[in-house]
């Protein structure tokens, strides 16, 4: 199950990413080698964490904002 992630930051040779999940607040630290593997911008994540979600069962982080409703103005 994918979870929104709440926020990031940097440590030491990678990224650490808090989410909630049942209530709660997890925590998982990605290496920038991991991220790169998974394809994902660390810069990016680093400043706009709510853009991507984790799935921390298959260890993997995705790109989620292809689309925000909220960017389009009628």
């Amino acid at each position: 199950m994918r979870e929104r992630i709440l926020r990031s930051e940097r440590r030491g040779d990678g990224v650490n990413v808090v989410w909630e999940e049942g209530g709660e607040e997890r925590e998982a630290f990605f290496s920038f080698g991991e991220l790169i593997d998974l394809k994902v911008n660390a810069l990016d994540l680093l400043n706009n964490p709510g853009n991507y979600a984790i799935d921390e069962g298959a260890r993997k982080i995705s790109y989620v904002a292809f689309c925000q409703p909220s960017w389009h103005h009628e």
